[in-house]
């Protein structure tokens, strides 16, 4: 399942880069950085419980192809926007891309391979370690040769190529 290597990855490049962005290239306050995880930390769990109420009405793929499309919109957001206030408006397209994912992803996981609710509680987990260490290299390497700003169009390429990944799942 890359694409949720792909979206963790781009979730870890934001959480590595943007303290530095925001301070760096933009020249905003220190303090914005932990607003802007608040708000989306406080904004996640409304979010993860209404895909719970959501996924029994509409099922756990279009939830996670809506998780992913938010992810996308907030990736494309921190590419063209950034003022304070956009940014901290976006941590709400933020937090319904975690929020879902968090929510209903391992059990989406279990669902794409039955018996095996085992193997696809570790794949589930390890595309997360794979994606934060995958994370730091391409963070690291894209603001290095380019921008802290780069690191975010990367993140939105990714964020694209994990939507059409996932749009390629079976709906279970």
């Amino acid at each position: 399942f890359p694409y949720t290597t792909l979206f963790r990855s781009c979730n870890s490049m934001y959480l590595i880069n943007m303290p530095l962005y925001i301070t760096r290239e933009l020249g905003l306050e220190e303090k914005l950085a932990g607003l802007l995880m608040g708000t989306a930390a406080a904004l996640e769990i409304p979010f993860m419980l209404l895909a719970g109420y959501y996924t029994r009405r509409f099922g756990k793929r279009p939830m996670m192809l809506l998780a992913v499309l938010a992810g996308v919109g907030f990736y494309a957001g921190l590419v063209t926007l950034s003022s304070q206030g956009a940014l901290i408006a976006l941590q709400l397209l933020n937090a319904i891309f975690i929020g879902i994912v968090a929510g209903i992803g391992m059990s989406y996981f279990q669902d794409l391979m039955p018996g095996r609710a085992g193997v696809a509680t570790t794949l589930f987990a390890n595309s997360i370690r794979t994606g934060s260490i995958m994370a730091g290299a391409i963070a690291g390497t894209v603001a290095e040769l380019w921008s802290f700003h780069g690191v975010f169009m990367v993140a939105a390429a990714l964020a694209l190529m994990a939507l059409a990944a996932c749009w390629r799942v079976p709906n279970v």
